[in-house]
């Protein structure tokens, strides 16, 4: 049950970033924007620390975009790297897991589509609770500052270049260290591995038979109710 969670929660945040290829995500054509990560804290007395770096490249306003996020986190001695990408491209959004090296990739053409996002995403944010409590510059660029749910946000045309959180003791922040808008992307950076791609069915099949902590994979009642969820938030396309 706790791996079922975690895919949920995985597929939930993955899906706050998720938009058909034909909506206007940001009110830029193009960006590249590079970003120092830091964040830490303490749990039940124990100490969190963590640190890296992610880089947005995004073209025709953000319907084309890769994230890569590499990031080390340290707490009892121990040390763990993770390295992210994410692309979204034609309806679809591409997940790189490269410990196992293959791409999960899900239809994401029912979010609403033909959408101003950038409209949309400040509306979003005021339906979570939050508000815009001023502006503020973050590399030269005049931002919105938005907060919601312990969270600041610096948008620059619905691009954050900031974002800084304190929740139940742990702190994130991610500040861009380099923007560059209105500019032409290279086309590499916006490829994906050369990796198999699976859908997101495939990959909950096959984490069926990996098992968690307790020993224990995913039951069929479990693969049953991720199913379900993917196709409440996917429009249940493959």
């Amino acid at each position: 049950m706790k791996k079922l969670l975690l895919l949920g929660v995985s597929f939930v945040f993955i899906s706050t970033q998720m938009l058909d290829a034909k909506t206007e995500r940001y009110e830029v054509e193009s960006g590249i924007v590079h970003y120092t990560i830091s964040g830490g804290g303490n749990i039940m007395g124990m100490r969190h620390e963590s640190h890296g770096k992610k880089t947005l490249y995004f073209d025709e306003y953000g319907n084309v975009e890769v994230q890569e996020v590499e990031e080390t986190s340290s707490a009892m001695g121990r040390t763990d790297r993770a390295h992210q990408l994410t692309k979204i491209e034609d309806n679809m959004i591409y997940s790189v897991d490269f410990e196992r090296k293959i791409i999960t990739k899900q239809d994401i053409s029912a979010l609403m589509q033909g959408k101003n996002m950038s409209k949309m995403g400040k509306a979003m944010l005021k339906e979570m609770g939050g508000k815009k409590t001023g502006h503020d510059k973050v590399l030269g660029y005049d931002c919105e500052v938005w907060e919601v749910m312990g969270s600041r946000i610096w948008l620059y045309k619905g691009v954050p270049l900031k974002t800084v959180s304190n929740i139940m003791g742990m702190s994130h922040k991610e500040e861009a260290t380099e923007a560059k808008f209105g500019v032409s992307i290279p086309s590499d950076k916006l490829k994906l591995p050369d990796y198999p791609t699976q859908t997101a069915e495939e990959m909950i099949q096959r984490e069926m038979g990996q098992p968690d902590e307790s020993g224990e994979g995913l039951n069929p009642e479990e693969i049953k109710q991720m199913q379900e969820m993917m196709k409440g938030m996917f429009g249940g396309k493959k």
